[in-house]
């Protein structure tokens, strides 16, 4: 059987609102409004698709409009739909997100009630489709007892892990020592170790964060640092890969995606047998395609624009450890 991996996580309708000028409260802006498929889950499974990987995505939708949508665009993409769940009488959730005008997101109301009902009850069925895959990706919008219960189910399966939010990242903590890889934000580590650093630490601060998460069990630490970089940790290395030259603010179209791109091409290199050092490269180079795009996901992402990227956006090493 060909190597897959399996994305549990949300499926969701993202509502943009991309402002032109400079954004003013208390007042509408002028500005483009838009709708696309969305949710952490389902955006990494779109870019696991995009890159040649076979997929397979776990999710909850309504009984609605949207969710039948949402289903019928991941089977156009090639995502395997089969255990994609309708919970009846719901709504599929949605996602309201407005950006500035230099592609920041700004404020975000997530409507995500639905993927709370979601667990054991309708993932139990599934467990040879979990058991059988390369990897397990999950996003921290599941529940604390979702997650449990996979972490539970699963003993032998490699897990990688979305933080999503400072909100929900609290939620993996109690499951780091399962989780081979993590991909967490500054705000999301900190909250996640019970340290605040602030938003600019040393490099001391980001090592010691680092060997927080390497001390809970973690085996692959990869902390997006923003425009810094991305820190990887394992507990033979720790560095920070840095891209050689600043990203322009006006290079910046929609910065929504960045980190769903960011864990697929982690998801995508891993599949492919590729080094640390690469797999740093391939997120950083992944992120910058998602944020040259209006829509949450660059619907040209392809391997070879992957590679363009790799060779257009050099980096540089600065090792910790």
């Amino acid at each position: 059987m060909k190597p897959f991996s399996v994305v549990v996580g949300g499926a969701n309708m993202d509502l943009l609102g991309l402002a032109q000028e400079a954004l003013k409260p208390h007042t509408s802006n002028p500005g483009k409004v838009s709708s696309s498929p969305g949710g952490v889950g389902r955006n990494i499974a779109e870019n696991l698709a995009r890159l040649g990987q076979t997929c397979m995505l776990m999710a909850p939708i309504g009984n609605d409009t949207n969710g039948a949508f949402l289903k019928h665009h991941c089977q156009q993409l090639g995502i395997q739909t089969q255990c994609m769940v309708v919970l009846e009488g719901e709504s599929t959730s949605t996602y309201l997100s407005i950006v500035s005008d230099t592609g920041e997101m700004q404020i975000a109301i997530a409507d995500m009630a639905l993927i709370n009902q979601f667990g054991s009850a309708q993932l139990q069925a599934f467990l040879p489709q979990l058991k059988g895959a390369s990897i397990v990706v999950l996003d921290a919008n599941l529940s604390p007892d979702c997650l449990a219960f996979l972490v539970n189910s699963l003993p032998d399966q490699l897990f990688f892990v979305d933080t999503v939010s400072v909100y929900k990242a609290t939620r993996v903590v109690p499951f780091l020592s399962r989780i081979h890889s993590i991909k967490p934000n500054l705000l999301e580590a900190q909250a996640m170790a019970g340290t605040d650093f602030g938003p600019h630490p040393s490099n001391a601060q980001v090592m010691q964060l680092a060997t927080w998460f390497m001390e809970q069990g973690v085996k692959h630490l990869y902390l997006s640092l923003g425009a810094k970089g991305l820190l990887f940790c394992d507990v033979n290395q720790c560095f920070i890969m840095t891209p050689s030259v600043t990203v322009n603010t006006s290079d910046i179209v929609n910065s929504n995606g960045a980190g769903d791109a960011m864990m697929a091409a982690i998801v995508n290199a891993w599949m492919q047998g590729n080094d640390s050092h690469e797999r740093a490269r391939a997120a950083l180079a992944c992120a910058h395609v998602a944020m040259a795009s209006e829509a949450t996901i660059n619907p040209h992402l392809t391997p070879q624009l992957l590679l363009q990227a790799l060779k257009e956006n050099p980096c540089s090493i600065t090792p910790l450890i």
